[in-house]
């Protein structure tokens, strides 16, 4: 006979894992989220058409 037991606390066990890298990888885009911001916060203010060129105009070349 199957051991369901064994096989619902694998599957749980798994199903726990997951959740907990999930939850590592969305803190750890949250904090590379919020240093982007504060680098944008703390950058010197530029004139608005040289904010303009600035990945499109990268990826172009």
């Amino acid at each position: 006979m199957a051991d369901y037991k064994k096989m619902y606390l694998t599957m749980f066990n798994a199903t726990e894992d997951a959740i907990n890298a999930l939850e590592n990888v969305r803190q750890a885009l949250i904090n590379a989220q919020r240093e982007c911001e504060e680098l944008y916060i703390s950058a010197p203010e530029q004139d608005e058409e040289s904010e303009g060129g600035g990945m499109a105009a990268s990826a172009a070349t």
